[in-house]
């Protein structure tokens, strides 16, 4: 009786620690959450926090015009007096008439400025936002529509100088066509979101991928049809340049709706392609190596 009177405090102590152990479990699995979280989560997560994304998009753009007079639109101005000084010379260069050449030039400029941005600054995004993911618990993408947000607020600032530029030189070139703008832009942002992020990790993982991208986009914007008509090329040459050159057809799925023309279907379907293509690669490796993106900071 002694012994069965002293096992029963005993069997008691234990129930008692019972809902201790699983409240620590509970917590320890609310602290794994966001480890475990997968990447399409992330995604779908951080798309649907405009007010957050959205917000960190427009103070980073106040931020880099801080204490300036007139802000973003320096890169306005400085839009305008390159696009003025190159379209005066590349006319004359190309043999091109200045009225159809800088509203061709100005409309590449627009759409090249955003996608380059797109691109050097993912390679530091998680780089430069490092301390801000260790001590607080967010989804990553949200850093990856913030970036792509703030350089859409941009380029609609820097479509000020194409406006200026068509409506004096050039008025009849806007059409019903003008509006494919929209979903061209629409395209380019969703691709814009899967580069950024899988440069992000990639240059987070590898140091070195940073400076190759700088040196690559730099050759890319002087083999892309920007400053020269595409048809100053034939045969092999146009065909390995333009058609089989993806910037291209990133880039006209905007600039020919600003010219007040129809993109062929094969610039749609190059960027529809490149589009899953990319993130198909881009959801692969976001999901197996999302948990790593805090340590190779």
């Amino acid at each position: 009786m002694t012994v069965g009177a002293q096992q029963l405090p005993r069997a008691g102590g234990l129930a008692s620690l019972a809902p201790q152990k699983a409240d620590m479990g509970t917590a320890a699995t609310s602290l794994l959450r966001p480890l475990t979280k997968s990447g399409l989560s992330d995604l779908m997560d951080g798309v649907l926090r405009p007010d957050l994304w959205g917000r960190l998009g427009w103070l980073e753009v106040k931020r880099r015009y801080r204490r300036t007079v007139i802000g973003p639109f320096w890169s306005v101005i400085s839009l305008a007096v390159f696009v003025i000084t190159i379209g005066t010379v590349g006319a004359s260069l190309w043999n091109q008439d200045v009225v159809e050449y800088l509203p061709y030039l100005t409309a590449g400029m627009v759409v090249w400025l955003m996608i380059s941005a797109c691109v050097n600054e993912a390679c530091t995004v998680f780089v430069a936002n490092a301390n801000l993911y260790r001590t607080a618990r967010f989804d990553f993408s949200l850093l990856i529509y913030a970036l792509v947000w703030r350089n859409l607020i941009v380029f609609l600032h820097q479509l000020m100088v194409y406006t200026l530029i068509v409506v004096v030189l050039a008025p009849h070139i806007l059409s019903a066509a003008t509006l494919l703008v929209v979903p061209g832009l629409l395209l380019l942002l969703i691709n814009g979101v899967w580069v950024t992020l899988l440069l992000g990790m990639l240059c987070l993982r590898f140091r070195d991928v940073q400076q190759l991208m700088g040196n690559v986009m730099q050759i890319a914007m002087l083999i892309t049809p920007i400053f020269w008509p595409l048809e100053q090329l034939k045969g092999a040459v146009q065909l390995a340049f333009v058609h089989f050159n993806p910037l291209y057809h990133c880039i006209e799925v905007v600039r020919a709706p600003l010219l007040g023309k129809v993109p062929t279907p094969g610039s749609y379907l190059a960027v529809i392609a490149i589009a899953l293509v990319g993130w198909a690669i881009t959801h692969l490796l976001f999901s197996r190596f999302r948990k790593r993106i805090t340590y190779w900071s």
